[in-house]
């Protein structure tokens, strides 16, 4: 099922910038619906991998809406592949009120955000503070980028410290940014990659669209807010259900993290799958597991 509709939002983080979205409808709507909003992983787009997920959810009679971050994608912002968690946390709540003003296509009091990866980080954030929401999904999120940071070799760790610092500083001149690879294979020799491995590279061609643009590379100078942003921390004032689909192992974002978040939300609720980080997505070997049970809460808290 494809998008019924692309448009662009103004943002909030600067009025001369919109922010591109997709609409996913169901068939035969004749009165509001409720609408899940989709927030993809770190320099990743909402053609990468969501598609599948919001198609699944219209065939189910939901909305669903994807969109780029500000700097990503068909969203406007340079340099490109800038990324800012603050700033990204912001552009999900753009959405949200955009959605909260269409009262005649969806329904108001069944708003469900959803995030995989890095988008499981906003997710987190939003359900402890937007007791609006009707609940918040999240795969093999990443709710701790302090755990995430630590997770890499402290070696490798310097390097790309080294590499922010001098984006950061560049950018104080007008230079043009640093780069750093998203993915790579991380064998002796490479480029210095964010992710790496052979189950990376394989995911990463698994979510990757061939139709548009998608560049495997984020500014250097992004990193530097990682090791402050833990929602986690705040789940503990969530008060709508939170699903949180973990993979049997997870090399790309912090497991045990993810299991705290399950705990610490008061209505937490925890679905294990097989495989790995980027199993979850279509073609992988969870998918079906992983949506199915999607669906299955999505019915139980959006009766």
């Amino acid at each position: 099922m494809a998008p019924s509709e692309d448009l662009k939002i103004p943002s909030s983080r600067d009025s001369r910038l919109r922010i591109a979205m997709s609409i996913f409808p169901p068939e035969n709507c004749l009165h509001p619906r409720p609408v899940i909003i989709m927030g993809h992983g770190i320099g990743a787009i909402k053609a990468a991998g969501l598609a599948p997920f919001a198609s699944a959810f219209a065939a189910k009679g939901y909305y669903a809406i994807t969109f780029d971050y500000l700097h990503f994608g068909e969203s406007d912002g340079q340099p490109r592949n800038l990324l800012s968690i603050p700033g990204e946390l912001q552009d999900f709540r753009d959405v949200i009120s955009w959605a909260r003003q269409q009262p005649d296509r969806f329904d108001l009091q069944r708003i469900v955000v959803w995030g995989s990866s890095f988008g499981g980080m906003h997710t987190t954030a939003l359900i402890a503070s937007d007791h609006e929401l009707a609940g918040a999904i999240a795969q093999c999120p990443c709710v701790d980028s302090y755990a995430a940071s630590n997770m890499q070799p402290f070696s490798k760790s310097l390097r790309i410290a080294r590499m922010a610092i001098s984006d950061w500083t560049r950018s104080l001149f007008g230079k043009e940014p640093i780069y750093i690879n998203l993915t790579g294979d991380g064998l002796p020799g490479s480029s210095i990659a964010l992710m790496e491995g052979s189950d990376v590279m394989e995911g990463w061609d698994r979510i990757s669209p061939s139709e548009v643009d998608f560049p495997n590379i984020i500014t250097a100078r992004s990193l530097l807010e990682f090791p402050i942003n833990r929602p986690v921390l705040n789940v503990k004032n969530s008060r709508k259900p939170y699903l949180i689909v973990l993979p049997t192992y997870d090399n790309q974002a912090p497991l045990e993290a993810a299991e705290a978040a399950v705990r610490n939300a008061p209505f937490g609720e925890g679905l294990r799958v097989p495989g790995g980080h980027f199993d979850m997505y279509a073609d992988g070997i969870s998918f079906d597991a992983n949506i199915s049970g999607q669906l299955t809460f999505l019915e139980k808290i959006l009766v």
